[in-house]
């Protein structure tokens, strides 16, 4: 319970309350009494934490009078603390502190026009001092502080947000406050851990942990750099500043490629070129399947047997001089729906060493057929189960860690597998494993034998997958891994001795965890049979939220790994971390590249049309420029000042934000450019920067239809029944558009076009489009729209002027509309599903400088 105090707090650990405000640590004398204060931590600092990790903390703060009154008091020589202010009385004191509402700025905060004019927490670490206060420390070090706040005496309570404590042992924590020309101040003495800590059997890369700092947790580093080795990585560092060099033109490249790459039919073959290709090279199969065929085989039926030759024998092409394993897929029908253009596309932009890449498909009807990466020594099957190919367990944790890899990176693309096993996990000419058959349920094959395939690969689903409403995710992959290191271990099918009666079985059999004592031969025996047995363990759980993710298994196959390595293992190991070491800096520095160059694009083109800022990037000067003609669009909203009187400037910020976002969206379907906004007022040019014959009057006659329809109907958000009106002006005639500015370029027009055009608005009325003659001469050429005279009228520094009201579209204009704007969307949705990278602003969308031509 917070209850008002006569004397001081005794806080946590001290007996510090009050200071003068001029206290410091030259001077830490505290008051000797603090009356009527409370002061108490509602949610307190931890009192253990890790170095660097954030926290919140809550304190309550409650001045009641008894503390107004003492702090007016100046019996007995004591101090008036509101005296900076002016208050002799508490009552007085105690209702400016409550009522006055601070300046929203900090820099504005000051004693005189805030209560609490400070609040604040932050750290004082006792390793060096005994003694803390609410001060910068004698030795000048300033440690961890919170944001500052400030606010009336009546917000009692008050959170901040600790950043981190970076001093390890004991730390106190002091919430402080600055009242009138006091100040008030709360402990917390904080326990202050490292990071991390060695020898907890968890290698914590992510707080600093590797081989050279903790060889407890993450193993003994395998070797050091020699000479040579440091002589490579200076040359290739040179290299990357000469790619840094090119990233620009290489970024502008490949961000085209990509958009092109969705709808790119590059990948599509014929069954004809298929042909030719294969009669100039053999038709072949993995020799290494034979031993596979012959020992699998002997417990299936003839279409069992069938099924098997063909998942293991391949042919073989060559497409675009790549050798490539062709897989034929019955399918009655088929259709390349944007689903599989998105699947395909996602497959090609895969390019890992341990993923096979999709080379082309065959998409004829009855001549379905993939073609992916071709791998010469078969499937990780028909290695394991020939006995003629000698495995160490260097070798074995090799490929288990080849196939981790894999996964990881196609998890890290978000695709699920979903049909993992050792016969999709192929072996090229350098020994190296690949993934393969990621196919989308849109090619699987659908021939008779497929139940019997489907069969086969029962064991390496998991339980949960016959559940109702099972969605499959990384966890099936995790679990048809543990299935594959049976078969590592082994050198056997998942089935082992129960292959003969696979029928016989339940959906959610699996085989026993191997037996790995029994070796003789030490090249066979398995280093960490118990750490081995338990990683599959993990992975077959029937708890799908336990097993390990992959990133986590190659961490535990790494420490299994022998010690001794083969030396396939070792030149495999330099290939892999020199070629990672060159991708993953060129993707680090590729990536800031793109993030920098979003951020340049999105600046220049919400200043600038968008030919302009192209112009501009390469160097071109822009010099001023004379456009014949242009129409001008000037809108404004009638009563806009009798709606200002009766809202507050947040509601009418909330009224233009929504109304300009509603009239973006509509000017984006014609050729318009924004101009500017100024209060209620919206401009908008047609023909300027890019000309377009006559059509400048229709393009800003459509838009402006749309506008007003569009306001007719547009809701007031804190006014819901109160209607908005705009009133529209209109006219054509030539400008003067040029960029001025340096410091913030900014794309104006110049002109007495600009004036009339301001003239046409302010003479005009509510929901209707106020044009000169000039206009309807144009827009009657073109033809579509209905207008009607208004005749003669004064117009303000034009002297008479011929004036007209546009009323509307005509009934096949109306048609015609409709078409183009189900036109434009249908395209634009397909830009942006093509569109990876940055969108560009387009000039309708672009909010551009005030123009230099007057309004009044």
């Amino acid at each position: 319970m917070i209850s008002a105090s006569t004397a001081w707090h005794d806080f946590t650990n001290t007996d510090f309350h009050c200071w003068p405000l001029t206290a410091s640590s030259l001077n830490p004398t505290a008051l000797a009494s603090c009356p009527g204060v409370a002061l108490d931590w509602v949610e307190p600092p931890p009192t253990e934490i890790k170095a660097e990790e954030a926290f919140n903390v809550t304190y309550d703060l409650i001045l009641d009078s008894t503390f107004y009154d003492w702090a007016v008091d100046t019996s007995g020589g004591q101090t008036n603390y509101f005296s900076t202010i002016g208050f002799t009385n508490g009552s007085e004191a105690k209702y400016w502190c409550e009522t006055t509402i601070c300046p929203s700025a900090s820099a504005d905060v000051t004693i005189n026009n805030c209560c609490i004019h400070h609040v604040n927490v932050h750290s004082c670490p006792l390793v060096d001092t005994s003694y803390c206060g609410p001060w910068i420390s004698p030795s000048g070090d300033i440690y961890t502080h919170s944001a500052v706040l400030w606010g009336a005496a009546s917000t009692t309570r008050w959170t901040s947000i600790v950043g981190g404590l970076y001093v390890e042992g004991t730390t106190q924590m002091i919430a402080h406050f600055k009242v009138a020309n006091m100040q008030m101040a709360l402990f917390f003495d904080i326990l202050v851990k490292p990071r991390s800590e060695c020898g907890n059997n968890i290698c914590e890369t992510e707080d600093g942990e590797d081989c050279s700092v903790c060889p407890a947790d993450c193993g003994k580093c395998p070797f050091k750099l020699e000479t040579w080795q440091l002589t490579l990585i200076i040359i290739g560092a040179l290299v990357l500043q000469h790619v840094e060099a090119v990233t620009l033109t290489v970024y502008q490249f490949t961000t085209y490629q990509q958009r092109k790459l969705l709808w790119d039919e590059s990948w599509i073959v014929t069954h004809e070129e298929i042909q030719r290709a294969m009669s100039k090279k053999a038709v072949f199969g993995s020799s290494l399947s034979l031993a596979a065929i012959n020992s699998s085989n002997a417990g299936l039926s003839n279409m069992q047997a069938s099924a098997a030759a063909r998942q293991v024998f391949t042919k073989v092409t060559v497409i675009n001089g790549k050798s490539a394993a062709v897989r034929s897929v019955c399918k009655t029908q088929f259709t390349l729906t944007k689903q599989v253009r998105q699947e395909v596309k996602t497959l090609r932009s895969i390019d890992h060493h341990n993923v096979c890449k999709f080379v082309a498909a065959c998409l004829d009807p009855e001549k379905f057929c993939i073609m992916m990466e071709y791998c010469p020594k078969g499937s990780l099957a028909d290695v394991l189960q020939n006995p003629d190919v000698p495995l160490n367990w260097g070798f074995r944790f090799s490929m288990a860690s080849d196939v981790a890899r894999g996964m990881i990176q196609l998890h890290t693309h978000h695709i699920i597998h979903g049909r993992l096993s050792s016969n999709n996990c192929v072996i090229d000419d350098r020994w190296t494993v690949k993934i393969t058959d990621l196919d989308g349920k849109s090619r699987q094959d659908e021939r008779d034998d497929a139940f019997h395939k489907e069969r086969l690969m029962q064991v390496y689903k998991p339980p949960e997958c016959y559940e109702k409403g099972y969605t499959i995710g990384p966890e099936a992959d995790s679990y048809a891994f543990g299935i594959i290191l049976v078969e590592l271990a082994t050198r056997n099918d998942a089935y082992g001795v129960h292959d003969e009666d696979t029928y016989d079985l339940s959906e959610t059999w699996k085989p026993d965890l191997p037996e790995l004592e029994d070796e003789v031969d030490k090249d066979m025996k398995c280093p960490s049979p118990v750490q081995y047995n338990q990683l599959i363990a993990q992975c077959i759980s029937d708890n799908a939220h336990t097993r390990p993710t992959f990133e986590v298994i190659k961490r535990m196959i790494t420490k299994m790994n022998p010690s001794i390595q083969s030396p396939v293992d070792l030149m495999m190991n330099m290939m892999e971390k020199y070629s990672k070491h060159l991708e993953a800096v060129v993707g680090e520095r590729t990536a800031d590249l793109v993030v920098e160059k979003q951020k340049t694009d999105r600046l220049l083109y919400s200043m600038l049309p968008k030919p302009v800022a192209d112009d501009l990037r390469v160097g071109k000067t822009i010099a001023c420029e004379q456009f014949d003609v242009c129409t001008i669009y000037f809108s404004d909203i009638v009563g806009f000042t009798v709606i200002s009187s009766k809202s507050t400037p947040f509601e009418i910020v909330g009224l233009l934000n929504k109304l300009y976002t509603t009239f973006d969206s509509i000017i984006e379907k014609y050729d318009v450019y924004k101009v500017e906004t100024i209060g209620d007022a919206y401009m908008v040019v047609s023909g300027v920067p890019q000309r377009n014959g006559d059509r400048h009057a229709s393009e800003t006659a459509g838009m402006a239809v749309d506008l007003v329809a569009a306001s007719e109907v547009f809701v007031i958000p804190h006014m819901p029944k109160e209607p908005l009106k705009i009133r529209v002006g209109m006219h054509s005639g030539p400008v003067c558009a040029g960029v001025v500015g340096l410091k913030m370029p900014r794309y104006c027009l110049f002109g007495d076009t600009v004036n009339t055009a301001s003239r046409m608005e302010s003479n005009g009325e509510a929901y209707r489009i106020h044009m000169s003659n000039p206009t309807y001469e144009v827009l009657k050429k073109c033809g579509g729209f209905k207008m009607e005279e208004r005749g003669v009228i004064p117009v303000k520094g034009k002297g008479d002027m011929r004036t007209w009201w546009l009323t509307g579209r005509m009934e096949s204009q109306v048609d015609k509309v409709k078409q183009a704007t189900s036109l434009a969307e249908d395209q634009q949705r397909k830009i942006s599903a093509t569109d990876s990278g940055y969108n560009e602003v387009s000039p309708a969308s672009t909010r551009a400088s005030p123009s230099s031509g007057s309004k009044s």
